[in-house]
């Protein structure tokens, strides 16, 4: 969900834009060492009856289930910041390894909601200017999307004029 503020004194607006998130990584960490203590645990007990090929396959599970916990947490870790004001609109996307930076003149931008000829797809929110598109939303649902399309649309059309 996008959450915004706008600078009285500065005449601009931000717009920090991050998906949704259930749970840190120390839930995280917390349930996957709930989970890993009970699998380990009913491995060794069947170790111990003589059912040693138990514990290979918890341990692979575990690390399985680990790797995709990490997997799911670093793909989450993403940001992106929309500044507007009356001369520029900068966008920072920050993921869990990379920090990407654009701007744009804000004379020259143009909002652009695609949508999907079949309708199968989600919309793509898109600013163009001087021959580059970049998509900014895409973590967002249809209808936070269309709401953060109408409001950039009247931010820009704003300062224009």
């Amino acid at each position: 969900m996008p959450m915004w503020h706008s600078d009285v004194s500065t005449s601009s607006e931000k717009f920090v834009i991050r998906p949704n998130r259930s749970t840190t990584g120390k839930g995280i960490a917390l349930l996957l060492l709930g989970v890993g203590t009970i699998t380990i645990g009913v491995a060794v007990r069947f170790w111990l009856i003589g059912a040693w090929m138990v514990m290979p396959f918890a341990i692979l599970e575990m690390l399985a289930l680990g790797y995709a916990f990490v997997a799911v947490e670093r793909k989450t870790r993403f940001c992106e910041t929309i500044e507007l004001d009356e001369e520029t609109v900068s966008v920072v996307q920050k993921n869990w390894n990379a920090t990407n930076e654009w701007k744009f003149p804000t004379y020259w931008v143009k909002v652009i909601l695609d949508f999907d000829s079949s309708g199968w797809y989600a919309s793509r929110l898109y600013l163009r200017s001087h021959g580059k598109l970049l998509e900014i939303g895409a973590c967002l649902n249809e209808e936070e999307r269309q709401e953060l399309t109408q409001h950039l649309r009247n931010r820009i059309t704003g300062c224009l004029t």
